[in-house]
C-alpha cells in the first residue's frame, strides 16, 4: 500500500500500509490467528486513516488553495508602485512579471498602493494608497 501511495498520491493508502506493517511485525512477534490478524488490520486501518485526516487534512487547505489558481486574487494584501495615475480611467501597477489595472481613488503615478480586492471582470485590482 506504500508503494502504491506513491504512484497515486492522496495521503490515504499510506494509513492502511502502516496498519498493515503493523500488524505484521505484531504477527512476526506474536503468533496470532488470521481472524486476529485481519480484526486487528482493520481496526489499526480506520484508527491510523482518521488520525492522518485529522493530523494531515487540511493542510492544503490551509496553504491557500482558494486563490490558488487566482493569481488576481492572491494579490490581495501586497503594496506596490503604481506606474500610472488613478483617474478616470484605471492606473497601472506592476507584480512580478504582470501588469495590472488598477481601481481606486484619484491617485498620482508613483503612489505606494495596497491591492484591496479584485474587480468583478477578475482583471482588475482594487486599491487603496498605502
Amino acid at each position: 500500500m506504500a508503494a502504491i501511495e506513491l504512484a497515486a498520491p492522496g495521503a490515504f493508502l499510506i494509513w492502511i500500509g502502516a496498519a498493515a506493517l503493523t500488524v505484521g511485525a505484531l504477527s512476526f512477534v506474536v503468533a496470532t490467528p488470521l481472524s486476529v490478524s485481519l480484526t486487528l488490520f482493520a481496526a489499526l486501518s480506520v484508527v491510523f486513516a482518521l488520525f492522518g485526516r485529522r493530523f494531515y487534512g487540511g493542510v492544503e487547505q490551509a496553504a491557500g488553495a482558494a486563490v490558488l489558481n487566482d493569481r488576481a486574487r492572491s494579490l490581495i494584501g501586497r503594496a506596490g508602485v503604481l506606474e500610472t495615475p488613478i483617474g478616470l480611467e484605471p492606473g497601472r501597477v506592476r507584480f512580478d512579471d504582470t501588469h495590472w489595472r488598477a481601481r481606486g481613488p484619484d491617485l498620482p503615478s508613483g503612489a505606494r498602493i495596497k491591492v484591496t480586492g479584485v474587480a468583478s471582470d477578475g482583471a482588475t485590482l482594487l486599491v487603496e494608497a498605502a
